[in-house]
């Protein structure tokens, strides 16, 4: 539900990013929370009294010692940050603006899959363009010398898509006057709720000034009629790779690799 002038709301839940932005994300709400940190235990050996037999000559004491228990391998599950969206506070730049990317993916993504008003994800979906767009700049720029060769295909057809559809969202304020500041300032506060979030709570609240209210309604609207809901564009679906800048997020940025839908284990 949206309150004006106050705060939107999504629900939010783990990810994946593998063929299809939105295919993954519903693959990955059931598993992108697993990692507990918890390591196996050794059983304990069993323990058997100690029987005595007394005659009137002789005392015999009879012990016998518990087997030495089987040898166990402890694993250790990887853990990361306790937060809605890890990493998103990294100072790589790299890795903060993969997190604001995809974290606001999933955020937008299950806002859209369980509101019941298409109107609500549209909302906030227009809220969060200008923290989208800035986040896949920032992801472009900032791209790893290391992972050069995957950089056209990472920006244009993996994060491309959603990128597009959220510079669709932020036309749609230009297009009845926000200008550039309210929509950075919108975005700013996208950003601030994601940061803010109780991982325990499901949702999200977003902080918005009164007098852009119908700004953003109208803006919704439009949207509304001519995108399709996240989970139903098919201009999300793609099946580019991209194995080496996972493969570098996984391993160089705070979320290792759960907002891709890699659950790390060392």
């Amino acid at each position: 539900m949206v309150r004006r002038g106050r705060s939107s709301t999504r629900s939010t839940a783990g990810t994946a990013f593998v063929v299809a932005f939105v295919v993954a994300a519903l693959a990955g709400c059931a598993s992108g929370d697993d990692a507990t940190g918890e390591t196996s235990a050794v059983p304990e050996p069993s323990v058997t009294e100690v029987e005595t037999t007394t005659t009137t000559t002789t005392t015999t004491t009879t012990t016998t010692t518990p087997p030495s228990p089987s040898p166990s391998v402890n694993e250790t599950i990887a853990t990361v940050p306790e937060a809605v969206v890890p990493g998103i506070d990294s100072e790589d730049p790299f890795c903060r603006a993969w997190s604001e990317f995809a974290g606001s993916f999933q955020a937008l993504t299950f806002a859209s899959i369980e509101g019941a008003d298409p109107l609500v994800g549209a909302r906030l979906e227009v809220v969060a363009a200008g923290a989208v767009v800035a986040a896949a700049r920032s992801l472009d720029d900032a791209f790893p010398d290391e992972i050069a060769d995957e950089r056209k295909v990472f920006v244009d057809d993996v994060i491309g898509p959603f990128a597009r559809r959220a510079a669709r969202a932020a036309d749609e304020l230009r297009s009845i006057g926000v200008g550039d500041d309210d929509i950075e300032l919108l975005g700013d506060a996208w950003r601030a709720a994601l940061v803010a979030s109780d991982p325990a709570d499901p949702v999200i609240a977003v902080d918005i000034p009164a007098e852009l209210d119908a700004a953003i309604d109208a803006a919704s609207a439009a949207f509304a009629a001519n995108v399709p809901p996240i989970a139903d564009d098919p201009s999300l679906i793609t099946r580019a790779e991209a194995p080496g800048t996972f493969g570098y997020l996984a391993e160089q940025c705070p979320d290792q690799g759960v907002l891709a839908g890699n659950d790390a284990i060392g």
